[in-house]
């Protein structure tokens, strides 16, 4: 069974980002559909003729009908989900992307002699507290 439509009052900022994602060509096809469903719903068309143009199933046009209507704009994002959570952190990405950039330490050869797994590898194990050993 479908929920009751809500109303979708568009302001003109509004109107005017999604037609925006309506005629980029770099909208993905996600946000182009929900950009779609609320800018219809705002004209005043059923939720089955807007399900039926955009082709989706009338429970999704109803969904992001009240997402908008709860949330404005920032609704249309897609919520958290849940899953692993990262183990590195940018912090130490940077960190990492740092120590490449530096030049190799006294006693280890750069240029085409030191690869970068090797390097990779000497430059961790060195973050770790583990003392690399240098190349002969």
């Amino acid at each position: 069974m479908i929920p009751e439509a809500r109303e979708v009052h568009l302001s003109r900022k509004d109107r005017n980002v999604l037609e925006a994602y309506c005629r980029s060509p770099v909208t993905l096809q996600r946000d182009l559909k929900r950009a779609r469903i609320v800018l219809l719903a705002a004209d005043g068309r059923s939720t089955r003729s807007i399900a039926k143009e955009v082709g989706v199933q009338p429970r999704i046009v109803s969904l992001w009908r009240h997402r908008y209507a709860d949330h404005g704009l920032e609704g249309l994002q897609d919520k958290p989900r849940p899953g692993k959570q990262p183990i590195y952190t940018k912090a130490t990405d940077e960190r990492i992307l740092k120590l490449l950039d530096k030049p190799p330490r006294k006693g280890l050869r750069a240029g085409p002699a030191l690869c970068w797994p090797r390097r990779w590898a000497m430059l961790t194990s060195n973050m770790s507290g583990v003392p690399a050993q240098p190349q002969d």
